[in-house]
């Protein structure tokens, strides 16, 4: 397929998902709700720094003005787990030194049990670094890969993940954690083995599946104009764009790679600050006076000095 013509497909795929996505998140809210009422809690000190020592009387619940009883507070932990896919294709070269340097600034901000996976995009998706919390392994990962000549794979990558937590999702006793995928990619054009419609269904489990796309499009020709122009037009930028916002993450075009160092540090201490949250939440059970649908409800924390972030399912926004 012509490279104008797959764009124009892929770009129309991700508008209809989007859309879609959005419908579904409103109608989960006026779904039956049972008298005993579980939600999670994410909350934080004056400092920022998470709290893990919340008391059923810590917590309010209330519908229609009327307390609800809170009945139990138990940890309830939903680790991180990073999956960086880069793009070492054609064009890349130049890059790579600001690859390596931003990739290991985003590694040393991470908290030392993040999970974390690193992928080389060409000549086709491979592993260079299994799933590990060892930050010295990945730092030598990061600096180990070489580029190709071939273009980057940067769909496959993405249906290949989708396709990853999907066959994952299968174990009903499997530990739950928050999926986030980082790509770091070229304006190269993308000469995948998907069809648009195998790519909208990947991102769409990524959304159902509560993960988080993290992307960023560099341009490996300072100043070249063709090159700059293609930082929005590129199919990376056409798929992971729409994706990223979907499925509340970031998405950045940048003309000069030496910011990447600046960004994916950047980045990685945000991505820090979420995993030490998720990973510090509190379930939080209520025995509701009665069942159906939630009335006005309102959820407040009674500790002095304390912020939060109520989820029905325990994955931050």
């Amino acid at each position: 397929m012509p490279f104008n013509r797959c764009s124009a497909v892929i770009a129309a795929v991700f508008v209809a998902v989007i859309v879609a996505i959005l419908l579904a998140a409103g109608v989960r809210v006026l779904a039956q709700t049972p008298q005993t009422f579980q939600f999670f809690v994410s909350a934080t000190d004056s400092a920022g720094a998470p709290v893990t020592d919340l008391k059923p009387e810590d917590v309010v619940m209330s519908e229609d003005g009327v307390r609800q009883q809170v009945v139990k507070v138990e940890p309830q932990a939903i680790p991180m787990k990073l999956t960086i896919a880069v793009d070492n294709g054609l064009n890349s070269g130049d890059a790579l030194p600001h690859y390596r340097t931003g990739l290991t600034g985003l590694v040393e901000a991470l908290p030392p049990d993040v999970e974390v996976t690193l992928i080389a995009m060409a000549p086709q998706p491979r592993t260079i670094v299994r799933p590990t919390t060892d930050h010295a392994q990945l730092k030598k990962g990061v600096d180990s890969f070489a580029p190709e000549q071939a273009k980057s794979k940067f769909s496959d990558a993405l249906v290949e993940y989708s396709d990853r937590l999907q066959r994952e999702a299968k174990d009903k006793k499997a530990t739950p954690y928050l999926p986030v995928m980082l790509m770091v990619s070229t304006v190269s054009s993308d000469m995948g083995s998907y069809q648009p419609e195998q790519i909208q269904k990947a991102a769409a489990f990524l959304v159902n599946r509560r993960a988080k796309l993290n992307a960023v499009v560099v341009s490996t020709i300072a100043g070249d104009v063709n090159t700059a122009a293609a930082l929005t037009t590129s199919v990376p930028a056409i798929i992971a764009g729409p994706a990223a916002k979907a499925t509340n993450g970031r998405f950045e075009t940048l003309a000069v790679a030496s910011q990447l160092a600046t960004l994916l540090s950047s980045w990685g201490r945000d991505l820090a600050t979420l995993h030490t949250r998720s990973a510090k939440q509190v379930r939080v059970t209520v025995e509701r006076k009665s069942g159906g649908d939630l009335k006005n409800p309102r959820i407040e924390l009674a500790r002095p000095g304390l912020a939060g972030t109520v989820t029905r399912d325990g994955y931050l926004p």
